[in-house]
């Protein structure tokens, strides 16, 4: 494969971005956003898992997948389910545990709990990592003007449903619907599994199409490399923040435009 050449990003306000949009908008046209990086700065998914490392709260019913997973990764095993997906963790952050792995993991690593003791520790790690005040603002022009055309708006991400909707719910953002990490359930508990397609890379792009088929993505906005698929299925083609691999990768992504970082 030919490494694909570097090149910079047209940065653009939300003003001009809105142009964009706004130059023709099909009847059945959405908008799709990546959370992490995207809509805030920093990953709350992550910030979910680490508070969960760190209260010791993983329950017993993950333990067999841990292990399942440890052992195809050839990771050491454990006992505990703690320990067990800290060995995980540490091997995601080396390199070792890839991240189509650790990402789903780090949403059914909630298995045996149920959906409000999900929302409630969900509420606990954005209320702590102050999720507000890490919100992109030059974004909100762009949501403010879909919601007032009544463009609908999804987020696709990679983190676990329950903490995405969370944050959007106690953030007032007017997204229409989030396609996340979805945990299965048992019962009315989660389960160590994860209901497909998983968002991830190509997947985002799957979710979406299952989730509203037959609408037109008219913007996608993404900040890495992993939504290039999801941004290519877009006809206007935002990246926010951009971290330095989609800016190495951009010509993968024809059209691809930088928003101007607010202030």
């Amino acid at each position: 494969m030919s490494k694909l050449a570097e090149r910079p990003l047209l940065v653009v306000s939300s003003d001009e971005v809105i142009a964009r949009l706004g130059g023709d908008v099909p009847e059945n046209a959405v908008l799709a956003f990546d959370a992490d990086g995207t809509l805030w700065s920093g990953d709350i998914g992550i910030d979910t898992f680490e508070t969960l490392l760190a209260d010791a709260a993983i329950r017993a019913e993950t333990l067999p997948a841990l292990r399942e997973q440890a052992q195809q990764s050839s990771l050491e095993l454990r006992d505990d389910a703690n320990e067990q997906a800290r060995v995980l963790y540490e091997g995601y952050q080396r390199g070792l545990y890839a991240e189509e792995l650790a990402f789903p993991m780090m949403a059914w690593a909630f298995a045996g709990y149920s959906p409000a003791e999900l929302r409630a520790f969900a509420t606990k790690v954005i209320d702590r990592v102050g999720l507000r005040g890490r919100l992109h603002g030059e974004v909100l022009p762009v949501i403010a003007w879909a919601k007032a055309r009544a463009i609908p708006l999804y987020v696709v991400s990679a983190s676990p449903s329950f903490v995405v909707r969370t944050a959007i719910d106690l953030l007032a953002l007017p997204f229409a619907d989030v396609f996340a990490m979805l945990p299965a359930m048992d019962g009315d508990r989660i389960a160590p599994r994860i209901v497909p397609p998983v968002t991830y890379g190509a997947g985002k792009t799957a979710a979406l199409q299952k989730g509203v088929p037959g609408t037109i993505l008219l913007g996608g906005f993404g900040d890495s490399v992993f939504d290039l698929a999801m941004l290519n299925a877009a006809r206007i083609r935002v990246a926010v923040r951009p971290k330095p691999e989609l800016v190495r990768q951009a010509s993968a992504c024809p059209g691809l435009i930088e928003l101007l970082r607010h202030p």
